[in-house]
């Protein structure tokens, strides 16, 4: 598969020495890696010490020479009450949760983003 990436550096004009294309082109096949995010791609390099590499679906532009639009990311927003009767605000988009409750802003988890997922 040939992937072509929109640069989120071709934007920043004049931060560079030299001129930033604004495309770039990676050709490989779809890997499957855990730690990928739904919202993510990951395209296998050939080579051994670097044997993938993670994409963002939305910077893709085209696949195989065909023009993608990208998608629009859906963002669900829930009440869950917790435990003692408090209620927390759980947002969730492309797989990523957020929780409003103290428990997720130092963990980064929490049983309120699980139930929200259900």
């Amino acid at each position: 598969m040939k992937v072509t990436v929109l640069n989120p550096e071709f934007a920043r004009k004049g931060v560079w020495f030299f001129e930033q294309p604004e495309f770039f082109e990676y050709e490989g096949e779809e890997v499957k890696v855990k730690w990928a995010n739904p919202d993510e791609l990951a395209l296998s390099t050939g080579n051994p010490e670097f044997p993938f590499r993670i994409i963002q679906r939305k910077r893709i532009v085209k696949i195989d020479g065909k023009t993608v639009k990208p998608a629009e990311a859906k963002v669900v927003t829930k009440v869950i009450k917790g435990s003692k009767g408090n209620e927390y605000v759980v947002t969730g988009s492309n797989g990523k949760w957020n929780c409003t409750c103290p428990g997720f802003q130092f963990r980064k988890s929490c049983k309120h983003t699980a139930e929200a997922m259900i």
